[in-house]
């Protein structure tokens, strides 16, 4: 009888010892193929980072060169120099032709929920195109016309989508130049008075704005000497001086030419 009791608690006994290893065991199997999932969620999470940056990266390379192309595109028609213009052009569609290929469908992160992406692309090719069609033409003039829209184009882009830039600043500020240059031209300096508050207001903006990479040791003055053709118009249209007027108000296109040719950014 003693026997018998003895073999049943040796087995007993056996019996736990070998559960609690194979606890053990599948514990430790457990942990390390939970530690491996873990690192391999890890790692592709790392890797599809990393390849989300590295496409970022690229397509601001790419917008970079497109809004060198438009910058140089606009002051050239500008100055009725038909082979820059012809080769900024070029270069400006092959862009945004190559933007809207690679990025229509996978947009950049910053612009990855604007439902209006695509659409924004789309008119942007069909700017520089109508521009390089009226250049084909030889109407160059209008080929400068035909850009100008580019400006509020992606201005209301970077305005749904957070993104402020000094560019977007000088783009406020050409629309009401522009408007003061054409009272200008007209001899109305009342009305042109009735706008330099709104011009120093927005040159400010301008001046405020973070500064572009492009920014040298020449960038303050460049908006200095804006800001001061700003105070001369204002001057000019204060004695009523209409000849005045017109010619410093030319000059104030003049040296916002100079800053937005060296700084401007419009298409990022």
């Amino acid at each position: 009888m003693k026997i018998k009791v003895v073999i049943t608690v040796l087995l007993a006994l056996t019996l736990i010892s070998f559960g609690a290893g194979c606890v053990s065991d599948s514990g430790e199997e457990n942990g390390s193929a939970a530690e491996e999932m873990t690192e391999a969620a890890v790692e592709e999470t790392e890797t599809e980072t990393g390849a989300g940056d590295l496409a970022d990266a690229e397509f601001n390379t790419l917008m970079q060169k497109a809004n060198s192309n438009y910058v140089k595109a606009l002051v050239s028609t500008s100055k009725k120099d038909y082979n820059a213009s012809s080769d900024a052009l070029s270069g400006l569609v092959a862009d945004l032709t190559a933007v809207k290929e690679n990025y229509t469908e996978k947009p950049p992160a910053v612009y990855a929920a604007d439902e209006k992406w695509p659409e924004t692309v789309d008119e942007a090719l069909a700017i520089a195109e109508a521009s390089q069609a009226k250049l084909m033409a030889n109407d160059i003039e209008a080929a400068h016309t035909a850009l100008e829209p580019m400006r509020d184009l992606f201005f209301d882009l970077h305005a749904r989508n957070g993104v402020d830039l000094m560019g977007d600043r000088m783009t406020e500020f050409h629309t009401t130049m522009e408007i003061a240059i054409g009272y200008a031209n007209e001899n109305n300096t009342s009305a042109v008075t009735a706008l330099i508050p709104q011009l120093e207001e927005e040159w400010k903006n301008v001046s405020n704005a973070k500064p572009p990479e492009s920014a040298d040791e020449n960038y303050e003055s460049s908006l200095q000497a804006v800001e001061t053709k700003i105070t001369e118009l204002g001057n000019a249209t204060s004695s009523n001086d209409t000849e005045e007027t017109i010619n410093v108000a030319e000059e104030l296109r003049l040296a916002f030419a100079q800053v937005f040719a060296k700084y401007g950014v419009v298409i990022a």
